[in-house]
This record gives structure tokens, C-alpha cells and sequence, in this order.
């Protein structure tokens, strides 16, 4: 008799553990959709979605102002799941620099297959735009292997800009581990069992994730280059091509100076002080040596679109809508400076 009371104490036990572990993960769950979704997109962007794990993407079948956005959820008109064997697909995956403005002519990857069009190549190309607003290095890796599902023969990456702007050098955690979703990134090392965390909260045994620079002079973005060697070589063990791109910019190159117009369309991080144009440019030279080295480094193609406004330090403003955002004057530019690139690769012919 005693066996069995026992048995159904250990029972009623075990079932505790289990509810209170799922009641746990479930508000988890629901203070993170909250706290990430809805207050940062709480009407600025009709057209995003929670996901659990990449964090946000876009709404399948939206269509709105310009904007539309097809059953699979990525922006632009229909398409097979599958790809034809006759035409090249290239997937372009970024951030809001990549997803475009308003008008479905708009994006660089709309522009982009128009160029590939107009070179008369001897096979057919399709350009799937695979940009989302406001997703950095994490948010692009960890939607990668559901995005090759499309079967893609060239992945163009273009993305920085928001692992710039949120990875302050004074505070920069190290967060290269494996993580299974975005809402499991730089947690600081959690068990993955929420009542354990929890315990490890309330006795104070958690240690915030290790510092790892300080200022520019020493700064490097371990964590923007972690995702992205991540990221190509999931890419390239599914045997699809990587192309990276440098981070085309307002910001003048060369020492020459900036106009008037393009000055007042800045914008800077929160951690560098308005106008210090030479320390965001110090950042953005850090970004995009990483960009370089991780091109050598990875055996990976690369095209420098910064290079394509090389000379034109007092125009560039036709070319941005801020310090990063292009114009849709800019898109084509980009587009073009691409279609060469991958022409004069061999990448595409």
C-alpha cells in the first residue's frame, strides 16, 4: 500500500513539475512576443508577424500601399516553391535596405532581375527578394535553412547595419553559442528548462554574458561575424553560392566632404553622439573590414557596392534617404552595380 502512495506522490510530483514547466515556457513565450513584437512594431509596420524563431517576419499575403507581399511571405509577386532547373534563382537576403520602399519597382531585388534581363545571358534569372525590416546577422541565420527550402542557386548577403547600430563596442556581450531561436540568443547561458532558470533567478545565480570590448580601438563584432560564418556555411553545406556585399553608406569615403543635404540626413546610433561623423565612420570602417576578412576568410565572393559610389561624396544624397536607407534612385544603382559584379564573376552568365 505504502508502494503505491508513494508512486502516486512521485506521480503527482512529476505532473507539477511538468505544469509548471509549461505554464513557465508559455508566459515566456508571451512576455517575449510582447515585449519584442508589440512594442517594437506596435502599428510602424503593418506588414510584420511574430515568429517564434527568427523573431518577426512578414505577413504572407499582404497587400497594402505598395507593398505587397506573397503566400511564402516574401515580398514581391507569386512564385514556385521549386525551382526550375532552366533558371538561376538568386536569393537576396537582408534588412530594410534589401525588403526596399514602397512600389513593388522599388527594391534593389526587383531592380536587379530587371539588369540581369537587360545583359541577354544565355540562362534565365529569378531574384527573390528576402529582406525584412529591421533583422540583423541572428534574425537572418536562424531563418537561413527554412529559406532554402526555395532551393536557391546564389544567396546575395547584404545585411549589417542593425548588428551596427545595436552592438555598442562599451557594451558588447559575447554571445557565440548556438542558439535554437531567437529568443534563445544571449541569454547567458540558460538550461533551456524554465524552471530551472527561474530557480537560478530567484537565488541570484545568473552572471550576466562576458564583456568583451570596450571601445573602438579594440573593438571587434564577434558576434556579427559568429552569425555570419554561421550563415554561409549553412548556405554552401546545401551547396547554394554566397555572395556577400560591403554596406553601401552616406558616410564619405576618402576624407572628402559631405554636402550640406547629405549631413542633415544622418542619422546615428544611440551610443555615438549626434554629428560625430568621425567615430560612426570608424564603426562603419570596423563593420566593413569584418566583411572583407570574412570573405577571405570563408572562400566566399564578395562585391564592394560602397565602391560603386566611390567619387560621388557630394552626390550621394540622390542615393540615400539616411545614413544607410537607399532611395529608390539608390536600389538601382545597386542594382546595377550588382548585375556587373555577378557578370564579371562568372557568378551569373
Amino acid at each position: 500500500m505504502k508502494r503505491y502512495a508513494f508512486a502516486a506522490m512521485a506521480g503527482a510530483a512529476m505532473g507539477a513539475l511538468v505544469g509548471a514547466e509549461l505554464y513557465l515556457r508559455r508566459q515566456d513565450h508571451a512576455y517575449n512576443r510582447d515585449r519584442w513584437f508589440h512594442e517594437e512594431y506596435d502599428g510602424a509596420h503593418p506588414y510584420i508577424v511574430f515568429h517564434n524563431r527568427s523573431g518577426w517576419e512578414l505577413m504572407p499575403g499582404y497587400s497594402v500601399a505598395g507593398i505587397r507581399i506573397n503566400d511564402y511571405g516574401f515580398r514581391g509577386k507569386d512564385f514556385p516553391r521549386r525551382n526550375d532547373p532552366d533558371v538561376v534563382r538568386i536569393m537576396c537576403l537582408g534588412d530594410s535596405c534589401t525588403f526596399g520602399a514602397p512600389g513593388d519597382d522599388s527594391p534593389y531585388p526587383y531592380q536587379l532581375e530587371r539588369q540581369l534581363e537587360g545583359m541577354e545571358l544565355e540562362r534565365d534569372h529569378q531574384v527573390i527578394n528576402a529582406g525584412v525590416d529591421d533583422h540583423a546577422s541572428i534574425n537572418a541565420q536562424l531563418r537561413l535553412p527554412r529559406l532554402l527550402a526555395f532551393e536557391p542557386d546564389i544567396l546575395i548577403v547584404y545585411i549589417g547595419w542593425n548588428d551596427m547600430w545595436l552592438g555598442n563596442p562599451k557594451h558588447y556581450p559575447d554571445m557565440r553559442r548556438k542558439t535554437q531561436s531567437y529568443w534563445h540568443y544571449g541569454n547567458g547561458g540558460d538550461t533551456g528548462l524554465r524552471l530551472l532558470d527561474q530557480a537560478k533567478e530567484i537565488l541570484e545565480l545568473r552572471t550576466p554574458p562576458p564583456i568583451g570590448s570596450f571601445d573602438l580601438e579594440d573593438f571587434l563584432p564577434e558576434n556579427y561575424e559568429y552569425n555570419m560564418r554561421r550563415l554561409i556555411q549553412t548556405a554552401k553545406n546545401d551547396r547554394v553560392r554566397v555572395v556577400l556585399t560591403t554596406l553601401p553608406t552616406l558616410i564619405s569615403r576618402d576624407g572628402e566632404e559631405m554636402s550640406l543635404q547629405s549631413v542633415e540626413k544622418m542619422r546615428y546610433p544611440s551610443f555615438v553622439a549626434p554629428d560625430d561623423l568621425g567615430r560612426l565612420r570608424q564603426l562603419y570602417d570596423i563593420y566593413d573590414a569584418s566583411i572583407r576578412r570574412l570573405a577571405m576568410e570563408e572562400d566566399t565572393d564578395l562585391i564592394d557596392l560602397n565602391a560603386a559610389f566611390a567619387g560621388m561624396n557630394g552626390e550621394r544624397e540622390r542615393y540615400f534617404a539616411d545614413t544607410w536607407h537607399p532611395t529608390i534612385e539608390g536600389s538601382a544603382f545597386i542594382a546595377q552595380a550588382l548585375a556587373r559584379g555577378l557578370r564579371d564573376r562568372d557568378i551569373v552568365g
